[in-house]
């Protein structure tokens, strides 16, 4: 089965989603502070951020071998 250029470009990006959004909720776990410390809640980072690098990845590149 041959893959095309949108096919392939389609599976680099659900990969690249799933490597980095797996990566920042890893990011979420204890610390090890002591009870007493009266911190902020945790914010986790969304998934979207890691669309919205691809995306912008894929269009910078795409730009810059339309220039060529």
């Amino acid at each position: 089965m041959k893959i095309n250029k949108s096919q392939y470009l389609a599976l680099v990006l659900v990969i690249a989603f799933i490597l980095i959004s797996a990566t920042s909720y890893a990011q979420l776990g204890d610390v090890g502070f002591p009870d007493d410390v009266d911190d902020e809640p945790v914010a986790s980072i969304s998934g979207l951020i890691a669309l919205g690098l691809a995306v912008g990845g894929y269009l910078g590149i795409r730009q810059t071998r339309k220039q060529d």
